[in-house]
């Protein structure tokens, strides 16, 4: 029987994402009287998909100064990334503007001491200066490989505004590493139940729900060696009986609290984690594909004012197509007081609407998110009728590329090689940290004189591909064309509907 003191899980959990790396890796102690300054080194021998062994070498060097990061870093730690996904995911220049203040409260601390920011403080520092080096153990997403390299998580920059001596606005900012933006840009990432991770009361517990719920990877079951769930934790003990008493009051505080259903040892070393069916259900519920249409609907929520846990969760349960009929509405409507109230209530409980919401580029306002249409032609220079991507009815199917294309015309060689060479200026203008992980999905598809069409995937790329980086292509293909070319996207050549790209 569970214990009634304890609470039971919510129905719907607050979701954080984290960065696949440093679930999997150590880079916390679980004792404070361990924060020393020496190094600690966890390495491996692991088989890759070509059948060979290669080994893996992650080493945590803290400074001096600060020391290695102890129980309470890894709190900020995860507290950091809640309130980046608050404020709507990692932003393309890696850095988030913070107060002391909101990560107090997203820690759930009560004291407002100034030894308390004075503790978070240190923390950040401790984190940021704790270098991590890799010798083919971190996985980068962006390069589709295991590197070698050594960075920090972050660097932070604490800076106030002061009236008579006396601090009276915060203005705190933290960089993530480069490395660290490229994953999360990439969507390597976890999602973490927040609400049931600060629930727990044991530094060892929060760990082992990190390292268990990402190894599962969304099974109900985790088959290891206790061995290297001691390196993982990390624990510091040279026998199995010794790290079996050292986990059992955390095996028993994850069994009360939902999240294990069961730990079962096999031999000497095995041991098998098996994982609440309902809190797998519920997790489960809460994960995002991570594709492009997801990430632009939830930017387009965040825009009209909803944080960006809110729109995550909108999101997630409702998808995008409700979310972004609502959104698109948003203007139609007349006597709202809110605009962000209106769409939070509308999508969670399906108001009706009178009439289709008008289409993008009709409408006289200015501030609608979709292309922009040529105002002053019809037609565009291929002859082609230009139209706005997002939500035109004439392209019923914008997610079927591949099976559109096979009964068109065929890629134009000369407007490949055109759009690879705009890609290159771009990315030397921009960097390519810059370019999301679905920008190699677009490719050029027509040449003509100075118009060039460029496919993408769907409306939502379309879009997405407009808002950040419309301004700098057209551009510079206007250098590499002239002046009066034309930089134009559609999602198939067989059709004739375009879009301009204006920025």
């Amino acid at each position: 029987m569970s214990d009634p003191q304890i609470p039971l899980l919510p129905e719907y959990c607050s979701q954080v994402s984290t960065e696949q790396n440093l679930e999997e890796y150590p880079l916390f102690e679980l004792k404070a009287r361990r924060r020393g300054s020496k190094a600690r080194v966890f390495e491996r021998s692991i088989t890759g998909d070509n059948g060979l062994s290669f080994n893996q070498v992650w080493k945590v060097m803290p400074s001096g100064e600060y020391g290695m990061p102890g129980p309470v870093d890894q709190d900020v730690y995860l507290a950091v990334l809640q309130l980046l996904q608050q404020r709507g995911g990692m932003p393309e220049n890696g850095e988030l503007r913070f107060s002391l203040y909101e990560l107090r409260k997203v820690l759930r601390w009560t004291d407002d001491s100034g030894k308390a920011y004075k503790q978070i403080r240190d923390s950040l520092l401790r984190i940021a200066t704790t270098s991590v080096q890799s010798k083919q153990a971190f996985y980068s997403a962006h390069e589709k490989r295991r590197i070698t390299d050594t960075f920090t998580v972050w660097s932070v920059h604490f800076a106030e505004q002061e009236v008579d001596g006396l601090p009276v606005r915060e203005r705190h900012v933290l960089r993530f590493h480069p490395i660290f933006i490229r994953n999360y840009i990439a969507q390597y990432l976890k999602g973490l139940d927040a609400d049931f991770y600060w629930s727990l009361r044991s530094p060892l517990s929060k760990r082992l729900y990190r390292l268990v719920d990402l190894q599962r990877a969304g099974g109900i079951s985790w088959k290891t060696d206790i061995f290297a769930v001691r390196d993982q934790v990390p624990l510091h003990y040279a026998y199995p009986s010794q790290i079996k008493r050292a986990l059992h009051k955390t095996h028993e505080e994850l069994e009360h609290r939902g999240f294990l259903s069961g730990v079962s040892y096999e031999g000497k070393t095995g041991v098998l984690y098996s994982i609440s069916r309902e809190f797998a259900r519920r997790q489960k519920a809460r994960e995002l594909s991570g594709d492009p249409e997801e990430m632009f609907t939830i930017e387009r929520i965040i825009r009209e004012g909803l944080h960006g846990d809110v729109a995550r969760d909108l999101v997630v349960r409702h998808g995008t197509d409700r979310c972004l009929r609502y959104a698109d509405a948003l203007n139609s409507q007349s006597g709202i007081r809110s605009r962000a109230g209106w769409l939070r209530k509308a999508i969670e409980h399906g108001y009706e609407l009178p009439e289709p919401p008008q289409l993008p580029g009709t409408s006289s306002d200015a501030s609608s998110s979709s292309l922009v249409v040529e105002s002053n032609n019809d037609h565009n220079a291929s002859g082609s009728e230009s139209q706005p991507l997002c939500d035109a009815p004439v392209i019923q199917e914008l997610e079927c590329k591949e099976e559109c294309l096979s009964s068109g015309p065929t890629l134009d060689s000369g407007a490949i090689e055109a759009w690879e060479a705009l890609v290159a200026d771009l990315v030397a203008l921009q960097g390519r940290e810059s370019l999301p992980p679905w920008f190699d999905q677009l490719e050029g598809g027509h040449l003509e004189d100075a118009t060039l069409t460029v496919l993408v995937p769907n409306s939502t790329a379309a879009n997405h591909l407009n808002d950040h980086f419309g301004a700098d292509l057209v551009g510079l293909w206007c250098r590499h064309a002239g002046a009066d070319a034309v930089l134009q996207v559609a999602t198939d050549l067989a059709g004739g509907k375009r879009a301009l790209l204006t920025g």
